[in-house]
């Protein structure tokens, strides 16, 4: 007899699990509570406008050839992918700028310019990296988290420590290229883990070079086409979709979760429960307070938690031949103090900022002649008490004239249509805690078996993808954490067989 797994919530993670429980044979409904799938990943439409509002940058992706096969099923058959090269423009405080590319001759030119040894550098580099990728990426990221014993095993620990995992991100490319344009040009995905490179763990060097190695790429139709090419082949499968059903909380006898109790009132039984949603928040709301364990209010209060992030999604009435994905790194992301490392504060002088400029790439975002702008800026989370009702307008102002930095000259005057997002926004639209969009900050306690488990230790059944457990923040993590949890989730559903 089939198996029925129900999944809270159709982000990426909820997406993922279910067509690999439904690749293997499980019965699988999803409830999310927004009128369409895909989370913070669904998207924005602003009449003729089309905007993403989550994740804009696609890495490895094999990951999603494999994700649809593991259910029978071929990619390129629901969407394709564009290889972006050069794949990030980074423009730097003293004027300068790199193209950061998978062309390795072109990149090792400009390496030049900035210092002559460099490119010789660069080789260093990349042979660690590829060393540090084979000996990291697949029994540590890939895999579930195991307990910090089970991180001292000796076949391992050699190759490991080789690495020197106990440098930060920073002393780890200062190390090997003595400049700090590079330095932080190859830090900046610290940003996907709402981290300062001071603060980040080394081990994700990885993450610029796997894009180095296997690109950058773009969904074509955006990142909220990824999410309705995931929907679509779960109906496909025989997967349901309940759109606009939020849940009100799980259901547990005996200490196993049992099923979930929708707003209306309606309860629903299965034999094991996913959930992804913003942990923290998820936590607190849906699973009652005999059953939380150790994850309280006050252990929560007492994590650290990434930035939240200050969006425009900008409709405008020309196009700019500009890159797809742009970062404007300020003289502030060098300083090493509060409130630059942990965004504790409003930057009003000169933060760094991320522009994606998807039309040249897509033009199925904005009708023709006219693009979309996507704008981020890191921002202090909720609990740092900014109050956005007084400060969002002039933000946005003060936002609008920093973008000629990365070439987006007379920009204001050819605005058609815009929208905001706050901290406050993600909080109360989205519901993230704290509006933190990066959830828990990956510092070394909590990172690995110090993040919570993908399988629950409080109850039975009841299983956790997303940003918050093991390995982390961003797309591609979230994706390994949905193939652990689809691994879990069978060999327990078989053991009650």
């Amino acid at each position: 007899m089939r198996k029925k797994v129900i999944v809270v919530g159709a982000g990426p993670g909820g997406l993922a699990i279910a067509l690999r429980l439904l690749g293997q044979g499980h019965q699988v409904e999803i409830f999310e509570a927004a009128d369409r799938a895909g989370g913070r990943m669904r998207g924005l439409v602003q009449g003729h406008y089309h905007f993403d509002t989550g994740p804009t940058i696609l890495q490895m992706p094999q990951l999603y050839d494999d994700l649809f096969a593991s259910a029978g099923l071929q990619r390129q058959d629901y969407l394709q992918f564009t290889r972006l090269d050069p794949y990030t423009r980074l423009k730097f405080w003293d004027g300068t700028q790199l193209d950061l590319t998978t062309d390795r001759k072109q990149l090792k030119q400009q390496l030049a310019q900035f210092r002559p040894d460099l490119p010789q550098a660069l080789d260093r580099w990349l042979t660690e990296a590829e060393r540090m990728n084979q000996a990291g990426y697949e029994p540590y990221l890939s895999q579930p988290a195991r307990s910090l014993l089970g991180y001292a095993r000796l076949d391992e620990l050699a190759a490991v420590l080789s690495f020197r995992p106990w440098e930060t991100l920073y002393q780890h490319f200062w190390r090997n290229f003595q400049d700090d344009r590079l330095v932080y040009a190859l830090s900046y995905p610290a940003k996907y883990l709402g981290m300062h490179p001071t603060r980040s763990a080394s081990v994700f060097s990885l993450i610029p070079y796997l894009e180095m190695v296997h690109g950058v790429w773009h969904p074509q139709g955006g990142f909220r086409a990824l999410a309705q090419a995931l929907a679509q082949a779960i109906q496909e499968l025989g997967g349901k979709i309940h759109l606009r059903c939020p849940v009100q909380e799980l259901t547990i006898q005996q200490g196993r979760a049992t099923g979930i109790r929708l707003g209306s009132g309606e309860r629903l039984c299965a034999d094991a429960v996913v959930v992804n949603g913003d942990f923290a928040q998820a936590m607190q709301s849906l699973i009652p307070p005999a059953h939380r364990g150790k994850y309280t209010r006050a252990y929560f209060a007492n994590r650290q938690f990434s930035c939240s992030t200050f969006m425009l999604y900008l409709g405008l009435d020309r196009c700019y031949d500009l890159p797809h994905h742009q970062i404007y790194l300020s003289e502030h992301v060098r300083r090493r103090h509060r409130p630059y490392v942990d965004d504790s504060a409003l930057d009003p002088i000169d933060p760094p900022f991320y522009v994606c400029n998807p039309t040249p790439t897509d033009g199925s975002n904005a009708p023709p002649g006219h693009s979309t702008l996507y704008v981020l800026v890191p921002i202090p989370h909720t609990g740092y008490g900014v109050n956005w009702p007084d400060h969002q307008q002039s933000y946005r102002d003060f936002i609008l004239d920093r973008l000629p930095e990365l070439g987006f000259l007379n920009l204001a005057d050819h605005i058609t249509t815009e929208a905001c997002h706050t901290a406050q926004t993600w909080q109360e639209d989205y519901s993230v805690y704290l509006g933190a969009v990066f959830n828990l900050s990956h510092t070394w306690l909590q990172m690995g078996p110090f993040r919570p488990p993908i399988r629950s230790r409080q109850l039975d059944r009841l299983y956790w993808v997303g940003g918050a457990v093991h390995p982390g923040s961003g797309l591609m993590t979230i994706l390994e954490s949905s193939k652990n949890a689809a691994k879990f989730v069978s060999q327990d559903l078989r053991g009650a067989a």
